[in-house]
């Protein structure tokens, strides 16, 4: 029973060392530009803390501008450390992402003009490596709000609340962006 228990503690704490991600391939900003618009995303490593403990994740913001004209403006100092009984927006946190998955993040967007379920952000976003220089940024509206609603369909519910419908977002959806 000793040697069990012993083994076990060794295979828990090898999974916690071993399934923590490597984030530095996604550290840094991102550019995507079409003609007079330019979406730019600024990662960097963090922590995120809550009563059962604490985890690696990605932090971000985001701007978008367009004509010259800055639109959108939420890249701004980000603390290390993110305490997540506290919404991410106060901290100047628009992005959180985290992934057990090699070369892919998983993320949670505070679009902040959209403000998508009451403002407490909308998962369902993904960001995958493609080279050290690519990067594939991807919102799915539809498969965040289904998580939210915990698997249901808007069109099953009824009366649906307003901050349930589907309404876009702020900036580009689907798009290859350059490491700067």
């Amino acid at each position: 029973m000793k040697r069990m228990y012993v083994l076990l503690v060794f295979v828990f704490i090898c999974m916690g060392v071993f399934s923590q991600a490597n984030y530095d391939a996604f550290v840094g900003t991102w550019v995507y530009q079409k003609n007079d618009s330019v979406f730019k995303v600024k990662l960097q490593k963090g922590i995120a803390k809550d009563y059962i403990g604490n985890w690696n994740i990605v932090l971000g913001g985001y701007s978008l501008s367009v004509d010259g004209i800055i639109k959108e403006n939420y890249i701004k100092p980000i603390p290390i450390t993110w305490e997540t009984k506290t919404p991410a927006p106060l901290h100047n946190i628009y992005i959180d992402a985290s992934s057990n998955t090699p070369n892919y993040l998983g993320f949670t967007f505070y679009d902040q003009r959209k403000k998508h379920l009451n403002g407490k952000g909308i998962s369902g976003g993904t960001m995958d490596l493609l080279a050290p220089n690519k990067l594939h940024w991807k919102l799915n509206e539809k498969e965040g709000l289904w998580v939210a609603l915990e698997g249901d369909y808007i069109e099953d519910m009824i009366p649906s609340p307003e901050e349930w419908f589907p309404r876009g977002f702020s900036v580009p959806v689907d798009v290859i962006m350059t490491k700067e």
